[in-house]
């Protein structure tokens, strides 16, 4: 299974052509978490009616992919990727470091991003960039 971080989610709806070739060629299922789904809904003003399109395709988006919670344990484990990455000097954004959690606490190694800076300093994934 290969975790979506945000920005390839964000990447399908716009109809990027390289993340289409991935999904195309690519056997393995997706996942998706509730940080996902956070971020995404941040960037929707509930009163523009454009967006309300957008928040339609991420509903029903999310309805069809593997959809992880967070738990204590995917709590924790941002906790120890957070502050190993900050005792290294190379710290992150914590909302993807929950993400991370996420997806390696529930036993996926793989995350598709466009954001590799981040991502690629988290040992537990392996970054897959389009």
């Amino acid at each position: 299974m290969i975790g979506l971080d945000t920005s390839a989610i964000i990447d399908i709806f716009k109809g990027n052509e390289e993340i289409k070739k991935f999904l195309q060629d690519n056997k393995e299922p997706f996942a998706v978490t509730i940080m996902n789904y956070l971020e995404l809904f941040f960037g929707l003003n509930p009163e523009d009616q454009k967006h309300k399109i957008e928040e339609q395709y991420y509903e029903d988006f999310f309805n069809n992919l593997f959809f992880i919670n967070l738990s204590t344990n995917s709590c924790k484990e941002a906790s120890k990727i957070y502050w190993n990455l900050k005792k290294e000097g190379k710290t992150i954004d914590k909302v993807d470091c929950i993400i991370a959690s996420l997806f390696s606490t529930n036993g996926i190694k793989k995350i598709l991003t466009r954001n590799v800076k981040h991502f690629e300093r988290i040992k537990q994934l392996s970054v897959i960039n389009y």
